[in-house]
């Protein structure tokens, strides 16, 4: 890589840095940002600002008259990969020549390309470590919410789309140089704004993860989405009189280079101070677990706290049947938060989520082995419909479902009872709560086979239900090249130990509420 190149560029493109900041090689060949001051650079800095004319799009590239804009999903990543791949291709006559040159010039191992031999040929520690994803996380970075992978729709673009665009315009793509555009976007691409959507944003990729990140990306987001200004345009006039361009003719479009058009900048702006000398961190998201940072970036981190296993998606354990059960049941846990709140913040067992977190970690298992609210919710619902109660007795699972409301405030607090029965004995005789101490022992069965379950299902197929000490030998017996596969089966091991956490917890609530409800006179657990 030539570096020089790149910040002659930089200075051509009107990138700037901050004085105390620095672009320096890294010893894996790529690029990293320092501070290369003695002094701590205080917050609040603006450390870097790229012009929004340097940034690479579907909006900016030399072929974007022949490329779909597309916003949002899969379909936007595929979108970008085409229209940096592209540009790639174009070598030297590509305006970005020089930033694609500080790129890796091999496909960054994410392991959203582990199955693909075009990514790797030759090698034997993707294809390997592909075969030990299946039943983790990581599964469902790398599927779609209906369970089909996204590398199949990522071969199939390019079959469709990419090859016959590219040989039209006198180049010769190839399935591995487009997978190596598709995970370096993948791993670098940033959400911009509602013109150029997910963009290459040079310098702005140069900042390696932490989630103790030093600086954050801004941008405003809300330009026009038909030209990109920040400033008033013509679009913004509502006279229907007015003829409006489309996204194939843009009448509008500044030119990239205008002076009003690189008025818009991409800003990395600290938010805390970095230390004197110190490598400058961004973060890539602050709740991503290492299954995400696996499947999107090709790296793990120490420590894991943002980890967790989710259930409700295909090959998960747990998938409602209907959009309609799935919407009730997420109006059945927001009343469940509202009603259960008191009670179950006394639990050790299950956690409420921020509402954020609400609908993306709606069924989970924390890193700590508790359970979310959702799960419980599930839990106990599954619990009611395998044994009802007199008054659900002839309903449907989804019927059970919508009542399940006038069930779950007696039931919290049974559980936080239960826990107590645990830790301490003396369940004592309370026939007011022998049905919600049924309820709750039949939802820790459930929540324990559910665990047992995940865990039978993860990993390579011959070692699925193997032992701990099974894996941990297969782990130590890796020679250094299997770095991939070292990746994933470390992973695999720590999302099993926490599964098993759980299962754990939840078996002991329920075989201690059995031997105290033997001692008690065997009636309450009794079938």
């Amino acid at each position: 890589m030539d570096l020089l190149l790149f910040l002659n560029w930089l200075k051509e493109r009107k990138i700037t840095l901050h004085d105390d900041i620095a672009i320096v090689a890294s010893p894996d060949g790529g690029i990293s940002v320092v501070s290369n001051s003695s002094k701590p650079i205080l917050h609040p800095q603006t450390v870097a600002s790229i012009p929004k004319s340097a940034i690479l799009s579907v909006r900016s590239c030399a072929l974007a008259e022949h490329i779909q804009p597309v916003h949002y999903g899969h379909g936007a990543t595929l979108s970008l990969t085409l229209a940096l791949y592209s540009e790639i291709l174009r070598g030297t006559q590509s305006e970005w020549y020089p930033y694609i040159e500080s790129l890796p010039s091999v496909p960054v191992p994410i392991g959203k390309i582990w199955d693909s031999a075009a990514a790797f040929p030759g090698e034997l520690d993707a294809k390997e470590a592909a075969l030990w994803i299946h039943g983790t996380e990581v599964q469902k970075e790398l599927q779609d919410d209906d369970g089909c992978p996204l590398l199949d729709e990522t071969c199939a673009f390019f079959e469709s789309d990419v090859q016959p665009l590219l040989i039209s315009m006198g180049a010769h793509p190839t399935l591995q140089g487009f997978l190596r555009a598709y995970s370096l976007v993948c791993s670098r691409a940033f959400l911009v704004d509602s013109y150029h959507g997910l963009s290459m944003v040079p310098v702005a990729d140069a900042f390696n993860h932490t989630h103790e990140n030093h600086v954050q990306l801004g941008s405003d987001f809300d330009v026009c989405p038909t030209c990109g200004s920040l400033a008033e345009c013509p679009h913004d006039r509502e006279d229907p009189a007015t003829p409006l361009a489309s996204q194939s003719t843009p009448t509008y479009r500044t030119p990239p280079h205008s002076p009003s058009y690189s008025a818009d900048t991409v800003d990395m702006l600290t938010v805390r101070s970095i230390p004197p000398g110190a490598e400058v961190f961004n973060t890539y998201g602050t709740d991503l677990g290492n299954a995400s940072l696996i499947a999107r970036y090709g790296f793990a981190l120490d420590g894991a706290e943002n980890d967790c296993v989710t259930f409700g998606w295909p090959g998960s354990g747990i998938l409602l049947d209907s959009d309609r059960d799935q919407d009730v049941f997420r109006a059945v846990v927001s009343r469940g938060r509202e009603m259960m709140a008191n009670a179950i913040q006394n639990s050790a067992l299950v956690y409420t989520s921020r509402d954020e977190e609400l609908d993306a970690r709606l069924l989970a298992v924390n890193s700590d082995g508790q359970i979310s609210l959702g799960l419980f919710i599930w839990a106990v619902w599954d619990a009611l419909t395998e044994r009802p109660p007199p008054e659900l007795l002839g309903m449907s699972d989804s019927d059970v479902l919508a009542a399940l409301p006038g069930f779950l405030p007696q039931v919290a607090g049974a559980l936080v009872k239960a826990e107590t029965v645990a830790e301490e004995g003396n369940l004592g005789a309370d026939p007011d709560n022998s049905n919600d101490f049924r309820v709750i022992a039949g939802a820790a069965d459930a929540l324990a086979s559910l665990c047992r379950t995940r865990v039978s299902k993860m990993g390579k197929k011959i070692y699925r239900g193997a032992t701990i000490d099974t894996l941990s030998d297969v782990l130590d017996g890796l020679p250094p090249e299997r770095a991939k596969t070292k990746l994933i089966l470390e992973y695999l091991l720590s999302e099993r130990a926490l599964l098993e956490a759980c299962a754990a917890g939840w078996e002991d609530l329920r075989d201690s509420l059995a031997t105290e409800s033997t001692v008690d006179g065997g009636s309450d657990l009794d079938p």
